[in-house]
């Protein structure tokens, strides 16, 4: 696991670091998009980022396997477990469920996924970097050490998937729209996808 995700603080910072002001407009947006007095469920919910931005109104509740995240959460009085995110059949009920930054490490399982996902919940709502992450085979021999110990190695999934993201806006929207997205919305370099169930 990189140095990102032993520590909340340090994840939180290079977070914020990372996206700028685009973080906290992300944040907003999917606070508009969830509405009032909605179950929000989170799979590989990390530091609960959106938790403060959510309606008072919302019930939150998330679900990761990083122990000191986990921890942080509980500490700040968010209801969080620790359990798989491909463990669908024990999914919460819920109204929205908020995939975040979540994909690109699940590689190559992060399409079905998001099908099973959209089985378990009225409205599914994802956002995603829409940037490649994957280098030139030269550089993989130095890129992977540095994801190991610095950047994105969540200790969970093998850093050589994750830097076999490779979507830019165009391939990630349409990703997104061959799911059956409703509505994809771009804010920095992430795309939002906005996905409604009809009953």
């Amino acid at each position: 696991m990189s140095l990102m995700y032993e520590n909340p603080f340090f994840y939180n910072i290079f977070v914020k670091i990372l996206h700028g002001r685009s973080l906290r407009k992300r944040y907003k947006l999917i606070a508009r998009e969830i509405g009032e007095n909605k179950r929000v469920f989170e799979p590989g919910c990390g530091t609960c980022l959106v938790y403060p931005y959510l309606q008072t109104s919302c019930e939150y509740e998330g679900w990761d396997l990083n122990e000191k995240f986990l921890e942080f959460c509980i500490r700040s009085g968010i209801k969080v477990s620790k359990k798989d995110v491909f463990d669908f059949q024990n999914y919460p009920d819920n109204d929205v469920i908020l995939i975040c930054d979540l994909l690109h490490h699940l590689i190559p399982r992060h399409e079905r996924f998001v099908l099973e996902a959209l089985k378990r919940t009225k409205k599914l709502i994802v956002s995603e970097p829409a940037r490649s992450f994957k280098p030139h085979k030269i550089l993989k021999p130095i890129i992977l050490p540095l994801y190991r110990t610095l950047l994105d190695y969540d200790g969970i999934n093998p850093p050589h998937q994750t830097i076999e993201w490779d979507y830019n806006e165009e391939k990630l929207r349409n990703f997104f729209q061959k799911l059956g997205c409703t509505k994809t919305i771009k804010v920095g370099w992430d795309i939002i996808a906005v996905f409604e169930r009809q009953e």
